[in-house]
């Protein structure tokens, strides 16, 4: 938010003004009156639609990114989607919901890849952190490029962004260098439609992708995890990137999460093992808006081997306090932001 991106609730807002009305006639159906619309669970009830809109018709199928069966995901099924999906049992050819799929992709680029391949954002208060985290691990669950650009504006350094995990880091120089593992995947990452392997747009790629400030959409699936429900993927590198995080966490003495909403199972797992096997005199830090420990953190009980430490407030004005008073307090192991939390 500090860098002009949108939450969750803003970022359906401007969905809405650029995606087909289908999308906000959903939001609709799906959301009640008054409720805060989740735009990575309407996705998921759209990949479903899609599916059942292209059965039969493979030259019309998007790949999905996630089990169709989204009946957790919605109270009950509106009558007007009982009667969408009886009326595309007879449509031959063309598909609504795989325009607003790819409107979605080429929204999530322009809103936000695009500024920031442009230099449309001020990442100030992220030239901060990453300055601070020099030969250290950041791990996010966003699938914008803000930290990464603030590495390049911030200091000369080795940057590690590949998909592909290595055994390995001979690149890694401690004072120099800078592990960012996505575990959510990037939109500068392209999905292989058949195999779902994942490989990291060129900068060639990047300069014809991007046309007077917008995105230039070849129609690939980007390499990310957008959609509520199981986040922990089998295809492509999210495993790998997944047992790097707990690699990461294993090494770390102290840890801080910024931003984060704990709706992730399999993230919230890890942070809870790292708590319980943590050495003694371990730290987890707790960057929230409010004085409030989340629910899930108290769950997992009191253990005064670790100092659990909330810190309150906008993270602009409390991120000295959150990674000071030097680089070595982190460790090996920090999680930044995803979408859900200012």
């Amino acid at each position: 938010m500090d860098a002009g991106l949108p939450t969750s609730i803003e970022l359906h807002k401007q969905l809405t003004k650029t995606l087909p009305q289908l999308y906000s006639n959903l939001a609709k159906l799906v959301f009640a009156d008054g409720e805060d619309i989740d735009p990575e669970r309407l996705f998921r009830v759209l990949e479903f639609l899609h599916v059942v809109e292209t059965t039969g018709r493979p030259y019309d199928c998007r790949p999905v990114t996630d089990s169709p069966d989204v009946a957790r995901l919605v109270k009950s099924w509106d009558p007007s989607i009982e009667e969408y999906l009886e009326y595309q049992r007879d449509t031959v050819r063309g598909g609504s919901t795989g325009r607003v799929i790819d409107g979605l992709w080429k929204a999530l680029a322009d809103i936000f890849l695009i500024p920031m391949l442009i230099g449309e954002r001020q990442l100030g208060y992220l030239l901060q952190l990453v300055s601070a985290m020099r030969g250290q691990t950041i791990v996010t669950l966003n699938y914008d490029n803000a930290i990464k650009v603030a590495m390049s504006q911030a200091f000369a350094f080795s940057l590690d962004d590949d998909p592909r995990p290595r055994p390995t880091q001979p690149w890694f120089e401690p004072n120099r260098s800078l592990r960012l593992i996505r575990l959510h995947g990037s939109l500068q990452w392209r999905r292989e439609r058949r195999t779902g392997d994942i490989r990291v747009l060129s900068p060639e790629e990047v300069a014809n992708f991007t046309r007077d400030g917008v995105a230039d959409w070849d129609g690939d699936t980007p390499g990310v995890i957008f959609g509520a429900g199981n986040k922990l993927r089998p295809d492509g590198p999210y495993l790998d990137l997944y047992t790097e995080f707990r690699a990461a966490l294993a090494e770390a003495r102290q840890v801080v999460v910024i931003g984060y909403s704990f709706r992730d199972a399999h993230v919230n797992e890890a942070l809870r093992r790292w708590f319980l096997t943590a050495q003694e005199g371990s730290v987890l830090r707790l960057s929230r808006i409010t004085s409030e420990i989340p629910a899930v953190v108290l769950n997992w009980g009191d253990r005064h081997q670790v100092d659990l430490q909330l810190v309150a407030g906008p993270v602009q004005q409390t991120l000295s306090r959150l990674i000071g008073p030097g680089p070595r307090l982190l460790g090996r192991g920090t999680l930044t932001s995803d979408l859900h939390e200012p």
